[in-house]
């Protein structure tokens, strides 16, 4: 996928949700911390880690988004480094637009700009961006579902579903939960969403 049409259809579906006001019903929450355990299993390497994804939102339409993992690393190829197991950090930030369509059910998308940084015998940097299309839905009163597709892009270079429950605990407090599935990368996360 080119990443220039990539970020011009975003940016026109994010105008498009800014100028409609009017259409919209009152949909999710988007000002909310998702603190957790993250595993990636790929075909070049394993990560296990600690994840933060913040969401914020700043406008009826537009939420912003940041994150941070810290992860550690199992049988990366020691061509690109000869540890085997280099550190990893990670660093997101971007936009999140959103349309409410019913009150249990919303569209979302994605643009994220996305830094990862190995730290090994041969540190180095990947930086690569998420575009990501899909929905939020309530599907029952203490379940939500989110359903999208993203394309990584960067040195995965990968398209993924991904499905992500979340369930209802307390006022302030939900289980998070997520699964992104490529042809050889599978990533899972699971913890605490903070409703703010």
């Amino acid at each position: 996928m080119n990443s220039k049409k990539a970020l011009e259809a975003l940016l026109v579906s994010a105008l498009a949700l800014l100028f409609a006001p009017a259409l919209s019903a009152k949909g999710f929450s988007y000002s909310f911390a998702d603190v957790g355990y993250n595993h990636l299993s790929g075909d070049e390497y394993d990560m296990d880690g600690a994840a933060v994804d913040a969401v914020f939102g700043v406008h009826d339409y537009v939420a912003l988004r940041g994150g941070y993992t810290r992860g550690w690393t199992d049988g990366f190829p020691k061509d690109r480094d000869p540890s085997g197991n280099p550190d990893v950090n990670q660093f997101r930030v971007g936009l999140e637009p959103h349309y409410s369509l019913f009150k249990s059910l919303d569209l979302v998308a994605d643009l994220i700009y996305v830094n990862t940084k190995f730290n090994g015998d041969r540190s180095h940097t990947d930086i690569g961006y998420i575009y990501g299309a899909g929905i939020r839905y309530q599907s029952f009163k203490r379940v939500e579902l989110r359903l999208a597709g993203e394309y990584v892009s960067g040195n995965v270079d990968k398209a993924f579903l991904v499905l992500g429950p979340v369930i209802k605990l307390t006022k302030t407090f939900d289980l998070s939960l997520r699964t992104s599935y490529s042809s050889d990368y599978k990533d899972y996360f699971a913890g605490l969403r903070m409703n703010f």
